[in-house]
């Protein structure tokens, strides 16, 4: 019942606006929900696990992006490589190799986001 909720009374993640952020150069930008635009995603937490150490989970949402990919953490201004893509499953966890337009995932080797 509740999911069904959810599909009748909340917005498709397409159907909302374009979520706006901050190019590399400080420009702003505008990226649509889809996999066919430039990857954009906000962390919005951090864990500190015993197998695996920091977790960062985070949400995609425009574009692609591949473990081993280099990503741009636009708050501090530097780039990093993101190593493991984790999905997480209640407390079990599956590595992946990619996330996509609306997927939320965790990070594992990102050292810059605090």
């Amino acid at each position: 019942r509740m999911l069904d909720a959810v599909i009748d009374f909340l917005p498709s993640p397409v159907d909302i606006p374009p979520v706006k952020g901050e190019l590399e150069n400080g420009e702003e930008a505008e990226r649509k929900a889809s996999d066919e635009e430039k990857f954009s995603s906000l962390a919005f937490k951090i864990m500190t696990d015993p197998f695996v150490g920091q977790l960062i989970f985070f949400r995609v949402y425009s574009g692609v992006v591949n473990s081993g990919d280099t990503l741009l953490n636009s708050t501090k201004g530097k780039k990093e490589r993101l190593g493991r893509i984790l999905q997480m499953h209640a407390n079990q966890r599956e590595e992946i190799k990619e996330v996509r337009a609306g997927d939320i995932a965790a990070a594992v080797g990102l050292k810059e986001a605090t």
